[in-house]
């Protein structure tokens, strides 16, 4: 991810679409039934975008005694300017800069061979951009700031049955000091896909900071919690780096169940984890209270 929110992300998928030899009156139908405000023209045959009709169109349909009439005829009569498309890996940056240069509403979203894969609008950047601001651009984890949130929500909830991963990078320094800071930007990536795909699809990941990662596990006992933290040890372990296999990567992983709040928690946590730092690195370790 390059720290953007891409049109993909936030796009509608399956537009409603209707073709030039549809009826005007076939097409505010199909907005009424799918309230919508545009529907896409799409070629017949190619199924690749032509224009777009919106309720402004409509009207003027309506006015000109049109409402019979092909979308086709439609699109003539009101003389509709070339449509403008965007793709899907354009950034949101790029499809807000074409809103207000074209003054349009809605943008039709296409492949890299111009086929039809979703709509945006104004609407659809404006309810999607907040997710964005809880993501780390570097990792696609979810970022620091993602914890107040998360803080919060837990704290008004009844927990039970979570636990919290503090998962730090051994030796992290010397990836940055030997092959420079772009290539452990690189391994952090890596590392970041490893641990991800070692946790469950309910539970959080977090990029805590630097080399640093947080886990939040969800349904979980000790045991459980054991398991996972012990599964991304050896996933990471097993990393390989492409074309430097000379690297060995470890990460040290402190464990901690669920007390009185996150920020609590994660601190216990983390005194785990230096706790494995300290008998060796490569290790997980369960928070334990002091007698």
């Amino acid at each position: 991810m390059n720290g953007l929110p891409l049109v993909k992300d936030l796009m509608v998928r399956n537009p409603i679409v209707c073709h030039p030899e549809t009826s005007v009156r076939d097409a505010v139908s199909l907005m009424e039934n799918h309230d919508v405000g545009s529907v896409i023209v799409v070629d017949k045959y190619t199924r690749r975008p032509v224009n777009i009709i919106t309720h402004r169109d409509v009207i003027s349909a309506v006015y000109h005694g049109k409402f019979d009439a092909t979308v086709g005829e439609l699109i003539e009569l009101l003389e509709k300017k070339e449509l403008y498309t965007i793709g899907e890996e354009a950034t949101v940056i790029e499809a807000m800069r074409m809103f207000e240069e074209y003054r349009i509403k809605h943008l039709p979203v296409v492949d890299n061979e111009g086929f039809l894969v979703g709509i945006i609008t104004g609407s659809d950047i404006l309810k999607g951009l907040p997710r964005f601001a809880f993501i780390d651009p570097l990792t696609g984890l979810e970022n620091r700031r993602f914890l107040d949130y998360l803080d919060s929500k837990l704290s008004r909830q009844q927990v039970k049955d979570i636990y919290v991963m503090v998962i730090d990078v051994d030796n992290f320094k010397e990836i940055n000091d030997r092959f420079g800071h772009l290539f452990g930007d690189r391994v952090l990536r890596e590392i970041a896909q490893v641990i991800a795909s070692s946790v469950r699809t309910n539970d959080n990941l977090i990029r805590y900071g630097g080399e640093e990662f947080l886990a939040v596990l969800y349904r979980v006992g000790e045991e459980g919690a054991l398991a996972i933290a012990e599964r991304i040890r050896r996933n990471v372990e097993n990393l390989k780096i492409e074309g430097h296999p000379e690297i060995k990567l470890t990460v040290s992983v402190g464990v901690a169940p669920y007390k009185v709040s996150l920020t609590d928690t994660i601190e216990r946590a983390d005194r785990a984890m230096y706790s494995a730092k300290r008998k060796g690195k490569n290790r997980v370790e369960l928070f334990k209270e002091p007698l």
